[in-house]
């Protein structure tokens, strides 16, 4: 069986998207399908190159290649799954959000453009109600894509959990004095909150940082503004040990970004048996986290966010709370062999 895997990819950038996909590849390689890998560079800025860029995806045909047929495409994000395929599944990690829960906020990248990017804010929306309709199957990551997707577009979507990268490989040493924060550094992921959050939390409590991103420079500011700048590492990018080493023994996970597709942090932390602090409005975490059972679900603020913490610290509950996440992810099924079957099957 021939199989597309039709991925976006902003040119020296990788994250959670990009593992995601480079991951189901190998796996699909792993079952012996005969995969190519289809990656096309996406730029958003001006908006006039959003539209330049959902064509080329819509231009491919990717019905055969050589002179043999090409059984099916497995399509991600947005532009990805405009291509054109009789046998296309999607399995969504997100729209273009600007376009949809993230417009007219100060996230919008495309209000400073004024009519043009409304203009082509309507196109994105044609272009999504064209694109994804055509799908034989749309699966999601998270009940939260599923959402996003059902309330802007009335179009249905199944959630997909899948595993994430180093599966098998988290562990739990030890419950340090350190908060870790694991994630790209972007306005969206909200680690400021993070950091303020020590102003009110014991002194002996650390934040290590993990990752890399356009926001770095302000959080570095922002905990010398705050004080806190002695309490917090930033850490940059880390190796895959590195990271395994880090979750193993932190105390406990802060993960709080705003309106999270599905984000991987919440499913390893529980995997190192660590506890997760998440917020109200957090969006994909909380499908896993259960406020005083695996973690806490805080409001998106410092001083509620180090409510939280000291709760953790105080009482003596992150053993416990990381057990209980343990448990939880544990009786998911995250294995490939469900995914791979289940976005195969439409093809059939």
């Amino acid at each position: 069986m021939k199989i597309a895997v039709c991925a976006v990819q902003v040119p020296f950038v990788k994250g959670g998207a990009e593992y995601h996909f480079d991951n189901l590849y190998a796996e699909l390689l792993k079952r012996g399908y005969d995969v190519e890998y289809i990656k096309i560079p996406f730029k958003w800025y001006p908006p006039e190159e959003i539209v330049n860029h959902a064509l080329i995806w819509r231009l491919l045909d990717l019905s055969e290649s050589n002179g043999m047929k090409i059984d099916g495409v497995i399509a991600q994000k947005f532009p990805s799954y405009l291509v054109r395929h009789p046998n296309k599944v999607v399995w969504l990690l997100h729209q273009h959000r600007t376009a949809y829960d993230l417009a007219h906020t100060e996230m919008d990248d495309l209000l400073p453009y004024g009519k043009l990017g409304e203009v082509v804010r309507q196109k994105i929306y044609k272009m999504d109600n064209l694109g994804l309709n055509e799908a034989r199957k749309i699966y999601t990551n998270s009940g939260n894509v599923a959402g996003r997707l059902w309330r802007y577009n009335k179009i249905a979507g199944e959630p997909l959990y899948h595993p994430p990268p180093l599966m098998g490989q988290y562990r739990c040493e030890s419950y340090d004095d350190y908060i870790f924060y694991p994630s790209r550094v972007d306005a969206i992921k909200r680690q400021d909150l993070a950091i303020k959050c020590l102003q009110h939390c014991n002194s002996n409590i650390r934040l290590k940082i993990a990752g890399t991103g356009p926001h770095l420079d302000y959080v570095r500011s922002l905990a010398k503004e705050c004080g806190v700048d002695d309490r917090v590492d930033f850490l940059g990018f880390v190796s895959e040990k590195e990271l395994l080493d880090l979750y193993a023994n932190a105390a406990t996970v802060v993960y709080v970004p705003l309106d999270e597709d599905m984000g991987y942090v919440t499913l390893e932390a529980f995997l190192s048996k660590k506890p997760v602090i998440t917020c109200a409005d957090s969006g994909g975490p909380l499908e896993f986290v259960e406020d005083s059972v695996n973690g806490f679900i805080a409001a998106p603020s410092p001083e509620s966010i180090a409510e939280k913490v000291q709760q953790l610290f105080e009482n003596g509950l992150c053993e416990k709370m990381g057990q209980n996440g343990y448990r939880k992810v544990s009786s998911m099924n995250l294995s490939w062999d469900n995914v791979i079957k289940k976005l195969l099957e439409p093809m059939q």
